[in-house]
């Protein structure tokens, strides 16, 4: 039974392996091992479990029973002529088997090429050739997907699968073959998701590789009941860092391969795990799966890597767990998310959001004392407070280069800031808000469309909306944004959609979209190895948008007539006399006041919402969709746009017959968040 009050380090011990010099990727469970309170204790559990020497499965492992397990590997990887420098490709099913032979190839001064179970064959050869490996470790399944295809590596010399390592026995490997690593060591190369392009073989060396671990022994102690539970790409570095810290410090560790809404709710309900670590396609799905909170009571805190998470996901997701604040017990939990990626190595930036935070959506929050973070232009100069730029990121986790790509590697840097790809702006109290990929901002003929921007957008205002992806379309040689939106259940009409969007996108100072259409399956939101969708595949789906429209099946996909130009639309004049949708003064500043997280006293009927209020755009959509669901209307998107304060939109409510004198209110109405959908 897993349990930290057997195995957590304390404070001295933490420091004192932070500091150890000789802490470092390529001996770290060694290092662990030497530094542990508990060496048999059980730390970690794997699902599913591992093969051990005697070709039995198990499941549950201390840190002493995984070094000796990384011994025997190494000696199977001496017998088979790997010497130091040589690369071995991994091909597995995603799972802690991954970290079993890194750890087992690097203390013979290997270096293991991790490469992702769910990664299509073709590209999986395309990082083997590029990594040159002498062996290839993999399982059946694999196998049979490469097709033969690998055997015409230039480098390899074997190939192997698990029945080839029966009897592996548990020996140790000589002292002499013990390789003693340098800080630049490479130890392991993982890959980037490929979601914008190629994907890219990223190195992880000695030192580089164990930079967030030493900064979180010394700086984040974990209480004693303590339970992490990973459930991100055991390939990816994001997984191995954490499991680096995990295992050094005596954190116990659930290792997850199975990443499902339905496998994580197991899992967590199983192990009762404190902090769940995911990606954020694991955890949106998680949140739309309508999931018991009974299998979550345990969960204090949840940490997304990878893309930055949906508002509308952060807070289904903190409504579950609980946890102590000011000495107190208080429901609902804590969502950490935070920036990195396979090249970052750690966190650059991080936001924690509570059941009680204000509404911020794309707050990536602000640099951690690990890392320095910069926006810069494009002549490497910093932006200004508010102005859009590159993201630049200093730090010692940072990759120290590209396998085989150095022109690659050097063209991500700008002024010595390493470029992560994302689009960025910075307030004058250096917090940082995310905008877009470089990659996918859609530059329309008017002004550019901020891909995950228009996608925050879209999943506040569109409530029965599940995921949504926003890509550049082609028409007659402009660029056109065109949303994918999948369904939390049940049919909607996509023309009703589409209107509904784009009023919330001109009210957030977006383009509109030409075009939106319904997800029938998966295929229509592909993902990559990493669960990241795919935008290339849509760009490449609606590079001819006409062309596909005219083809696309009827009821799944709605356009604006011209999509190369601004649509035109007339306000609606249809009246209602329904008595209960009467949007009094009290009522529409009740919203307001739920949107911004303030007194409704403090709203005023002439108060203009950005110059006085300080409503971001993002918190104007939510509070227009709010109000256009409390009352059945619809603004036009010009309509939405000039909505500027509590008195505009009394008056646009009027216009749509909805409403009463407010000479005449009273200043009591009903609180129409009890009909605002569940939004928040």
């Amino acid at each position: 039974m897993l349990s930290a009050r057997h195995t957590l380090l304390p404070r001295s011990a933490r420091i004192a392996l932070a500091r150890d010099t000789r802490l470092g990727g390529g001996n770290l469970w060694r290092t662990a091992l030497e530094h542990s309170r508990a060496p048999d204790a059980p730390l970690l559990v794997s699902d599913p479990p591992l093969v051990v020497g005697d070709g039995s499965r198990q499941r549950e492992f201390g840190i002493a029973a995984l070094d000796a397990l990384a011994d025997a590997w190494a000696c199977h990887y001496l017998d088979r002529g790997v010497r130091p420098r040589d690369r071995v490709a991994i091909y597995i099913e995603d799972s802690f088997e991954d970290h079993v032979h890194l750890a087992a190839l690097a203390r013979i001064g290997a270096i293991a090429v991790l490469v992702n179970g769910r990664m299509p064959p073709e590209l999986a050869l395309g990082l083997m050739e590029c990594a040159d490996p002498v062996g290839l470790y993999t399982d059946p399944a694999h196998l049979e997907l490469l097709a033969g295809r690998h055997r015409e590596l230039p480098g390899l010399r074997w190939t192997h699968t698990r029945a080839d390592a029966a009897g592996l026995g548990n020996p140790e490997p000589p002292d002499k073959a013990r390789y003693r690593h340098g800080d630049n060591d490479p130890i392991f190369l993982c890959h980037s998701s490929g979601t914008t392009g190629r994907p890219k073989l990223v190195t992880w060396t000695h030192r580089q590789s164990v930079a967030g671990t030493r900064f979180r022994l010394a700086t984040q102690p974990e209480p004693d009941d303590s339970l992490l539970l990973c459930a991100a790409p055991l390939s990816h570095g994001a997984a191995i860092a954490i499991t680096f810290f995990a295992l050094a410090a005596g954190l116990p560790v659930v290792a997850s391969a199975d990443r499902s809404a339905a496998g994580l709710s197991r899992a967590a309900a199983a192990h009762r795990p404190t902090t769940i670590f995911a990606f954020n396609h694991t955890l949106a799905e998680l949140a739309v799966s309508d999931p018991d909170p009974a299998d979550f009571t345990s969960v204090t805190d949840w940490v997304n890597v990878g893309d930055s998470a949906h508002e509308a996901h952060v807070r289904s997701l903190v409504r579950m767990g609980g946890r102590t604040a000011a000495g107190n017990a208080v429901s609902g939990s804590v969502f950490n998310d935070i920036l990195g990626s396979s090249e970052l190595g750690w966190a650059a930036l991080r936001r924690s959001t509570a059941p009680d935070t204000p509404s911020s959506p794309r707050h990536l929050g602000r640099p951690g004392s690990a890392m320095k973070v910069a926006v810069l232009r494009e002549d490497g100069t910093h932006a200004d407070v508010g102005e859009v730029g590159m993201l630049g990121v200093r730090g010692e986790s940072v990759t120290t280069g590209y396998w085989n790509d150095s022109d690659t590697y050097h063209r991500s840097f700008l002024g010595g800031w390493f470029l992560s790809g994302d689009l960025v702006r910075r307030t004058a109290e250096n917090h940082y808000f995310h905008v877009d990929r470089v990659v996918d901002t859609i530059h329309t003929t008017g002004s550019p469309g901020h891909s995950v921007l228009m996608e925050e957008v879209i999943l506040l205002a569109l409530p029965e909306a599940a995921d949504c992806a926003v890509v550049a379309g082609g028409d007659r040689g402009a660029s056109v944004p065109v949303a994918v939106v999948r369904l939390r259940g049940g049919h909607a009409d996509p023309a009703g959609l589409l209107d509904r969007a784009n009023t919330a996108l001109a009210a957030a100072g977006q383009p509109d979209l030409a075009a939106l259409e319904l997800a029938a399956d998966d295929a229509d939101l592909p993902v990559g190895a990493t669960g990241k969708v795919l935008k290339r595949h849509l760009r490449e789906k609606y590079r001819d948008l006409p062309g596909h429209l005219a083809a696309a099946a009827r009821g799944s996909v709605a356009a604006v007539r011209e999509p190369n130009r601004p649509p035109r639309r007339e306000e609606s004049t249809t009246h209602r006399t329904t008595p209960d949708a009467t949007a009094t003064p009290a009522g529409v500043r009740a919203i307001a006041a739920a949107v911004l997280e303030t007194e409704p006293e403090r709203i005023t009927p002439d108060a203009a919402f950005h110059a006085q209020l300080e409503m971001d755009s993002l918190q104007k959509t939510e509070f227009v969709a709010r109000v256009e669901r409390a009352f059945e209307v619809r603004f036009a998107a010009e309509e939405a746009a000039r909505l500027d304060c509590l008195a505009d939109v009394l008056a646009a409510l009027r216009r749509h017959g909805v409403g009463s004198d407010p000479r005449t209110d009273d200043g009591v109405g009903t609180d129409p968040r009890a009909d605002d959908g569940g939004s928040r």
